[in-house]
């Protein structure tokens, strides 16, 4: 038999079997669109997540006072900040000047304040930072207004939604005075709306002259200690070596070793392989309990398939008795399979597309290309053949005598 006749001919089947197809159909329909859509999704987060990455400089090195180890497992866990475990000083910071490679270093206070405009009173992130360096660590643009400098006192740069959405219906502008632990600061910037970066809402973020934030915070932290320290590598310079040297000048400091360490070096590369690896395996995990529905579509259609071969034995006995090889039997059946597959396949992804795309006016994000959706398809029709690959060799290997006699 030609190939057009076999198209033909499962097509006339296929019609004359529409509903218990169509119920078939739905079992792939249902698989594959929670696969595509997992994974769309999944794509979508991972894209997401590396765009925040971009933010950060590739040239920059965060110390922060968490016990190795700690950090690692509230990413995976995608749980709270872990506490700090030690404490950041100046020393420290003294101690990292003699690594070569380091260019600049940028010390970060970060604590939550009670802040007041007006007669609105909330309570906001407050980062203590050192003007002309923290810039070097961070691509943060200025909306309106300009950053802080050296000698400015008693001077703060707002967030996006600071300025227009946490004081409602007030806006603060450039020259507008905030209250912050009753110490008046007056707004001389306003920060691009940037999202968040990393757990930090850089668009409700205010940000503060450094030695200003340890007055201001003198009650709970002490005199020579800090929150973070950002380090900028210089040109050229390899940073896993300079992480390697950050450890042992710190180790010696704080007198530890691996596997007690009470602060945390953490490099942008670094994170970027925990977050994709951990989302990946997210991914994958959601990816198989979404294929447990493809399993039951697959069996629905070997099902499908042994009906089939069972209602049309005589049939197939006729078509033996006129010259059809066990190949063009074989090729019947599979092809037959096959194309419930296809069907589901190509109605499962469209549909998922449709969802997911739906989903984005809710926020959620995608990733729309070719590759994940030829995938669903292929995948499909994988199934149907491998699904339709016993019945079909069963039909094929009936006698024609027998299958002629068959009521």
């Amino acid at each position: 038999m030609r190939l057009l006749d076999i198209f033909r001919y499962t097509l006339n089947g296929l019609r004359h079997r529409q509903i218990r197809s169509w119920l078939t159909i739905l079992g792939i329909v249902i698989g594959i669109a929670s696969v595509v859509a997992l994974l769309t999704i999944g794509q979508g987060f991972s894209d997401s997540i590396n765009a925040e990455f971009k933010k950060l400089s590739f040239d920059v090195i965060y110390i922060v006072p968490i016990a190795e180890g700690s950090l690692s497992s509230a990413f995976s866990s995608g749980g709270m900040m872990p506490a700090s475990a030690g404490k950041l000083t100046d020393s420290d910071a003294s101690r990292l000047r003699r690594i070569p490679e380091i260019q600049d270093i940028s010390r970060v206070i970060e604590r939550r304040a009670s802040v007041k405009f007006k007669d609105k009173e909330i309570t906001a992130l407050i980062d203590g930072i050192e003007p002309g360096v923290f810039e070097k660590t961070t691509s943060i643009g200025m909306a309106e207004g300009r950053f802080l400098e050296n000698g400015d006192r008693r001077a703060a740069v707002i967030g996006s939604n600071v300025a227009t959405e946490v004081f409602k219906p007030k806006k603060v502008g450039v020259g507008s005075y905030l209250e912050i632990n009753r110490v008046k600061f007056r707004v001389i910037g306003i920060i691009e709306k940037a999202g968040s970066t990393f757990g930090t809402e850089l668009d409700n973020i205010i940000l503060i002259p450094f030695e200003e934030s340890r007055e201001l915070f003198k009650g709970s932290i002490a005199p020579d200690e800090m929150d973070t320290i950002a380090v900028t590598l210089r040109p050229g310079s390899d940073s896993a070596s300079v992480e390697e040297a950050i450890k042992v000048e710190l180790d010696a400091a704080h007198k530890v070793r691996e596997g007690e360490r009470d602060y945390t070096v953490i490099t942008p590369e670094t994170i970027m392989r925990s977050v994709n690896s951990i989302l990946s395996l997210v991914t994958l995990f959601l990816g198989a309990i979404a294929a447990i529905s493809l399993v039951v579509g697959g069996l629905s259609i070997m099902n499908n398939m042994f009906t089939s071969v069972l209602e049309r034995t005589r049939e197939i006995g006729i078509l033996k008795a006129v010259g059809a090889t066990e190949g063009d039997i074989l090729a019947i059946f599979i092809f037959e399979a096959g194309l419930i597959g296809a069907v589901g396949g190509v109605s499962g992804t469209l549909l998922a597309l449709l969802l997911v795309y739906v989903g984005t006016f809710f926020g959620l994000p995608a990733a729309f290309g070719i590759a994940i959706p030829l995938f669903g398809v292929l995948f499909a029709f994988a199934v149907g053949v491998a699904s339709g690959w016993i019945p079909a060799r069963m039909a094929a290997k009936l006698n024609p005598v027998d299958a002629l006699r068959y009521e």
